[in-house]
């Protein structure tokens, strides 16, 4: 059974990304919404709703991504050899 290295580092690298694009709209969000708090006049409430509403989607959904993964982990690890 021979695993290509290229898919392996190509889902890495596909999961790392899509973490850290994640991680980046968390902390787009936040510093909108401190600029917003200190009444910054370039931040509107809207950018502030829409870039919260983004990082909690994202999240969930990489919150589900990784359940998903550890489910199959589950599986894959229960069957019989």
């Amino acid at each position: 059974f021979n695993v290509d290295n290229t898919d392996e580092d190509s889902f890495q690298s596909t999961f790392q990304n899509a973490i850290k694009s994640v991680s980046d709209a968390q902390m787009e969000s936040a510093d909108l919404k401190t600029r917003f708090e200190l009444g910054d006049p370039g931040v509107t409430l809207e950018q502030v709703t829409i870039a919260s509403q983004q990082a909690s989607i994202g999240f969930e959904a990489m919150l589900n991504v990784r359940n998903k993964l550890v489910d199959a982990y589950k599986e894959i690890m229960n069957m019989p050899v």
